[in-house]
């Protein structure tokens, strides 16, 4: 579906626009229309994911201009800013999706690690249920939705915010292009993802039930556990042996023991309360990206590993 009045002209400025940026950091103007984009995707105009890749790829030309991508395959068509900023403005809604598609598959990105596309690309097609957001969410809701079979990703669209630092990260950017990687992380694998699943089922139910509640009044134990719940996707085992990691490191502060002491026996104690409570059985998470009953039984039979004291 075609723009009404004024898009021919609009297009024509696209064009100059990615031109005229082959020298600059970062292109004002392009980041400027964020905010109209998403009110595209507000008003249902489009879906989350054709705004998520609409906002990937006006970021990409706005900070790299005509460098922004580059060709997969010596027979395909070199990337054009102008023409792909041209195509963006003149197409609309479900049009642009398999346009978005076979851009984000047949090209790679400058800056970009590969997962990002692909995260897009199967976000796109339906197959990775990301949900976007506008705000930055707590990791207590993070962990509520990776136990439910799901991640977020953010986008924040407002001028000149999104130039400005976001948590840890450089700018809006980089903070939307680490939720994309996480969410690879995340569903690549089938049985790692049933795994990682069946982890933060375990672990919100013991949030819940007020097991870690003891240890919130240490900073640094509240950060490393933060971590855990909402930024690391990796195998449950890593997951398990970084949250007792993280509970010596709490009853080595406590106690003022070196890294070559034991720990006394009640806090040994302590920590194996907290494992078994984490190990236990926890509410079945959504079923979600085909994933089996098998699969998901397999990662629950998992015992915890026992511990050799340091």
């Amino acid at each position: 579906m075609q723009r009404g009045a004024g898009s021919s002209d609009h297009s024509i400025k696209c064009r100059h626009l990615a031109k005229a940026n082959l020298n600059k950091d970062v292109s004002q103007e392009l980041l400027t229309r964020l905010p109209g984009l998403a009110a595209r995707w507000r008003a249902g105009e489009c879906d989350a994911a054709v705004f998520a890749a609409l906002y990937f790829l006006h970021w990409q030309i706005a900070i790299h201009g005509q460098a922004f991508a580059s060709r997969k395959r010596k027979h395909d068509p070199r990337p054009d800013a102008a023409e792909w900023l041209a195509v963006l403005e003149a197409v609309e809604g479900e049009g642009l999706r398999p346009q978005l598609l076979d851009w984000l598959e047949r090209y790679q990105y400058r800056g970009v690690i590969g997962n990002v596309p692909v995260a897009l690309v199967q976000w796109l097609r339906g197959a990775w249920p990301l949900i976007l957001r506008e705000d930055i969410p707590s990791p207590r809701d993070i962990l509520r939705w990776q136990a439910s079979g799901t991640r977020a990703v953010t986008v924040i669209t407002v001028w000149p915010r999104a130039r400005e630092p976001v948590l840890n990260k450089s700018d809006a950017f980089a903070f939307f292009r680490h939720d994309l990687e996480h969410a690879y992380k995340f569903y690549h694998s089938p049985a790692l993802y049933t795994g990682q699943c069946a982890f933060f089922a375990r672990l919100e139910t013991a949030v819940d039930r007020g097991v870690f509640a003891p240890y919130f009044d240490d900073a640094e134990f509240v950060t490393r556990f933060h971590y855990l719940m909402s930024d690391m996707n990796t195998h449950p085992e890593h997951s398990r042996q970084y949250l007792r990691a993280i509970l010596i490191e709490y009853y080595r502060r406590r106690e003022r023991k070196a890294l070559t002491e034991w720990l006394n026996a009640a806090a040994e104690r302590a920590i194996e309360e907290v494992m078994r409570a984490v190990n236990a059985a926890a509410p079945r998470p959504s079923d979600g990206i085909g994933q089996g009953t098998s699969a998901l039984l397999r990662w629950d039979s998992m015992q915890a590993p026992q511990r050799h004291s340091a």
